[in-house]
Order: C-alpha cells, then structure tokens, then sequence
C-alpha cells in the first residue's frame, strides 16, 4: 500500500510546529536572561572631560549670571509718582516679589552647589547637571519678570550703585 503523500506532508508540518514552537521559547527564554544582564555597566562610556569642562564652564557663567541679576534686584525701586494706575503699581511690587523669590531661590542652589565642590570641581555629574538646570530656570524667570515689568505702563527706577543699602539683622 502507498502512503499518502498528504498525510506525510501533515504529520511533518505537525513536527516542524513544535520545533518551531520549541525554538520560540528558548528564543524567549535567552532574550530575558539578556534582558536581566546589568547592560548599564557593562556599555557605561567614560567620564568625558569635555563635558566636565563645559559643566564647569555653565556654572561659572551661571553663578556671574545670577550675580548680575543681583545688582538689578538690589537697585530696582517702584514708586507711586511714576505710576498712575494704583493698580498697575500693585502688579509692578507683585513682579518685584516673585522676583525676589526667584533670585533667592537661585542663590540657594547655588550656596548648595549640589554636585560641586567649594571650588567649582564636578563631584556628581548628575547632581551638577540638575543645579545648573534650576538655576538656568530661575534666570529664565527673572528675565521674563523683568520684561513685565519694562512692559507696564509707570517706570522703575535704578539707584546709583552707591546708593543701595543692605540692613543687617
């Protein structure tokens, strides 16, 4: 009797479906054992002194930034003859205010030097990178308070460097 050639073909797709399925979940089974490898270790790039430098170099310019906002904040007066609006002399103390909150909280971050040394040495990259981001955010929003401020309708006023005092407590 002749075998079906049918019947072979089934029963060898049968055994080449569970091959398959066999090579599948070992081809899962090794993909997850890979998968579970510490790969951050094994591909971590090495320290990159350029980036070092230029991180040195963003917190020198960030720490002369904030020290040149300073001299705006101690100086800047508002006084009620140059607005006419009581209203409008509100808002310009309300920017004052945030203002000052956001310088204050720039120089914490930078009194706190997290991810630098007392000198400006790198300790943490990382941590470095985060300083020199939430100070950049606190330029930024000194920056767009003070275009407020230029853009309502009385003027502020500078003292003369001289003219600024500071009380201590």
């Amino acid at each position: 009797m002749k075998t079906s050639w049918s019947f072979i073909s089934t029963g060898s797709v049968a055994l080449g479906e569970s091959l398959l399925q066999k090579m599948l979940v070992a081809f899962l089974i090794i993909a997850v054992l890979f998968a579970s490898l510490p790969a951050a270790n094994v591909y971590a790039a090495p320290v990159n002194t350029d980036s070092r430098n230029e991180l040195k170099g963003e917190w020198r310019d960030k720490i002369q930034n904030v020290r040149d906002e300073s001299f705006f904040y101690e100086r800047v007066r508002v006084y009620p003859a140059d607005f006419k609006d009581p209203v409008e002399l509100a808002q310009a103390h309300q920017l004052l205010n945030d203002y000052g909150v956001a310088f204050r909280a720039a120089g914490t971050l930078i009194l706190n030097h997290a991810g630098f040394d007392s000198n400006g040495q790198i300790l943490n990259e990382s941590q470095a990178n985060q300083t020199i981001k939430g100070v950049a955010e606190y330029l930024r929003v000194m920056r767009a308070l003070r275009n407020k401020l230029s853009d309502l309708e009385g003027d502020y006023r500078l003292l003369p460097p001289g003219m600024t005092t500071t009380t201590s407590s």
